[in-house]
């Protein structure tokens, strides 16, 4: 009784998470190879168990209540623990490989990915990996990519996102540039000075800054503009203005001090970072070897 309630239960949470995946009855129960009614009977049947509705639905659309969505991440987590106990039996999975693409920035994989290659590829050695860069938003589907990192926002709502770490960013300045202009004191303050920024219109063109009680934006101004982080940081080594910057990307600078970081009781919360993928529920072993290399090896915050 306890198997045949056990399968029942897992059933009903399959047909659950294909309505979710395709927003339509129809769709899942097309996928799934039954009837419209057969899913629409599951669901009733479910939501009537747990006392609570599931879905909102109308005669165009369909989707997930408050309830629902805690109840999908739910029945995710219960999904993937299943898949992976299959998984640890599979001696297959010793031997990884095909082409695993990844999508980032050029700066996110300079300081995050590229310090994981050596690591990572030696533990699979059959496995091939392609990192995609590139300073506008990409398109897992289009660009054939088997995941993406994304710092912020992400993109596209239809995505699965998983929060990997967070990004700090901090104001810096040479010593002699701030021998020569002073070392500002307040946010106010950086209007009087020269700042190194990325490009007007980009999200990072943006310097928020906590005033102790609220989380503020300034867009400073300065004799240069660039999309890369990499030459915002050379020029502020030359001492020509400040700079707003990643932690990871001005360490060395800071360490040899030809940095020092200013402002920092002024820091806004970090970024998070997220790795993003089409589908948790066919989420392939190369993904998963990766994902849970870079949980190993880089702190969450």
């Amino acid at each position: 009784m306890f198997a045949m309630s056990l399968y029942d239960n897992i059933r009903e949470l399959t047909f659950f998470l294909r309505v979710t995946e395709e927003s339509s009855f129809s769709a899942a129960a097309r996928s799934l190879d039954v009837d419209p009614s057969t899913i629409s009977k599951v669901v009733q049947r479910m939501e009537d168990r747990l006392g609570v509705r599931l879905f909102h639905r109308t005669s165009r659309t369909l989707r997930l209540t408050h309830e629902g969505e805690r109840f999908q991440a739910a029945v995710l987590k219960v999904v993937s623990a299943i898949e992976e106990a299959e998984e640890s039996l599979n001696p297959s999975l010793n031997e990884i490989d095909g082409v695993l693409r990844i999508g980032s920035t050029a700066g996110f994989a300079r300081l995050w990915l590229t310090p994981l290659m050596p690591g990572f590829c030696a533990s699979h050695p059959k496995l091939k990996v392609e990192l995609v860069a590139s300073q506008t938003p990409l398109n897992l589907a289009e660009q054939q990519l088997d995941l993406a990192f994304y710092s912020g926002m992400v993109p596209d709502s239809s995505l699965v996102a998983r929060r990997m770490t967070t990004v700090h960013w901090r104001i810096f300045g040479s010593p002699e540039y701030l021998k020569r202009h002073g070392t500002p004191r307040t946010p106010e303050d950086l209007d009087g000075h020269q700042c190194l920024n990325f490009l007007p219109g980009s999200f990072r063109s943006q310097w928020p800054l906590n005033d102790g009680h609220d989380v503020r934006s300034f867009t400073p101004s300065g004799p240069v503009a660039a999309t890369d982080g990499d030459v915002l940081c050379q020029l502020a080594v030359a001492g020509m203005g400040l700079v707003r910057l990643v932690d990871a990307r001005a360490r060395a600078d800071v360490e040899s001090q030809r940095l020092l970081s200013v402002l920092d009781e002024f820091r806004a919360p970090g970024d998070p970072v997220y790795a993003v993928y089409q589908n948790r529920r066919y989420l392939s072993s190369r993904v998963r070897a990766f994902l849970d290399y870079f949980s190993e090896h880089v702190p969450a915050d």
